[in-house]
C-alpha cells in the first residue's frame, strides 16, 4: 500500500493511533519513574522533564514511519503568520484577564517582582519554552489531532486528544510535584478541565492553519507567561486556588476562550476520510 493510501485508510489510522498511545506511555513511564523518585520536576536541572516532554514526539515519529513511512503530515511549514501571532498572544490575553481580575478584586498580593531586562527575559524564556513544548506538540498536534480528524468529528478529536493529554500528566500530578498548593481532589479536576479547554483551541489552530507551529507557540506561551511571569507576580493564600495551573478563575477565562473556538468549528476544513464513522 502506498503512503497516500495508507494515510487515508481508517483501519490503518486507528492502528497507528493505538500504537502511538501505547508507545508514548511506555517511553514516558521511564521518566515518570525518575521524576517521581526525585519528587521534583526540576531534578537534574529539569532534564527528566525535558525528556518526558519529548516522549510524545519520539512515539509519533516512530509510529509514522512504521505505518506511513513519512512524517510529512506533521505540519512542519509555519503556515500563515496570523495564526502564529494569534497562538502566541492568546495565552497572554486569558492569563492577563484572570490575574487582572484577581488583583483588582484584591484577592491576593501583586508582588511587583518584574524581571530586570524584561525583553531579554521574555525572548530567552520563550525560546526555552518552545524547546520543551515542541516535543509534546509534535506528538499531540503534529500526529494525534490530524490522525483523529481523519476518522471522527472535531468534538471527538478534542475529547479524545484532550483526555489522552490529561491522562499523560496524571502520574506526575498524583505521585510527583506538577502542581503544588492545592489538594489533589481540587487540582486534578481543575487541571483536567483546563487541558480539555486548551485542546479545543490547540486543535482548532492546528487544523485551520495546517501547521504544527501555532500549537507549539501557544503551548510555549502559556507555560512561560503563567509559570515565569504571572505566578511570581502573585502571592496570597487563595492564589493557587484561583489563578495558576490549578486556579478556577483562570479556568473560567480559558473556558470562555475555548467556547469561542468551539463555535468556530464549522470554519475548519473537512478532513474526515470518506465513509468514516
Amino acid at each position: 500500500m502506498k503512503f497516500n493510501e495508507a494515510s487515508k485508510s481508517p483501519s490503518i489510522v486507528k492502528k497507528a493511533i493505538i500504537t502511538f498511545i501505547i508507545l508514548n506511555f511506555v517511553l514516558s513511564s521511564i521518566f515518570y519513574f525518575f521524576i517521581i523518585s526525585f519528587g521534583s520536576l526540576n531534578a537534574v536541572g529539569g532534564l527528566y522533564t525535558f525528556l518526558l516532554m519529548w516522549c510524545p514526539a519520539i512515539a509519533a515519529i516512530i509510529t509514522s514511519f512504521i505505518f506511513f513511512k513519512s512524517i510529512k503530515e506533521f505540519g512542519w511549514k509555519p503556515g500563515k503568520i496570523k495564526y502564529l501571532i494569534a497562538a502566541y498572544t492568546i495565552p497572554i490575553m486569558y492569563i492577563t484577564i484572570a490575574y487582572g481580575i484577581f488583583w483588582v478584586l484584591d484577592l491576593g498580593v501583586f508582588t511587583g517582582n518584574i524581571p530586570a531586562n524584561i525583553i531579554i527575559f521574555i525572548v530567552m524564556g520563550t525560546v526555552l519554552s518552545i524547546m520543551f513544548a515542541l516535543g509534546e506538540e509534535i506528538g499531540w498536534r503534529g500526529f494525534l489531532v490530524p490522525q483523529l480528524s481523519k476518522i471522527t468529528t472535531f468534538n471527538y478529536v478534542v475529547l479524545i486528544s484532550g483526555a489522552i493529554w490529561a491522562l499523560w500528566h496524571f502520574p506526575i500530578i498524583i505521585f510527583g510535584s506538577y502542581t503544588t498548593g492545592t489538594p489533589l481532589w481540587y487540582s486534578l479536576p481543575i487541571f483536567t478541565l483546563g487541558i480539555l479547554a486548551s485542546s479545543i483551541i490547540l486543535a482548532w489552530l492546528r487544523l485551520k492553519s495546517g501547521s504544527l507551529w501555532p500549537a507549539v507557540l501557544l503551548h510555549a506561551s502559556h507555560d512561560f507567561y503563567l509559570g515565569n511571569m504571572f505566578d511570581p507576580l502573585t502571592s496570597g493564600t487563595l492564589s493557587h486556588y484561583l489563578v495558576g495551573e490549578t486556579g478556577i478563575l483562570l479556568l473560567a477565562v480559558l473556558l470562555a476562550f475555548a467556547l469561542i473556538f468551539w463555535k468556530m468549528r464549522n470554519k475548519l476544513p473537512n478532513t474526515l476520510i470518506s465513509g468514516a464513522k
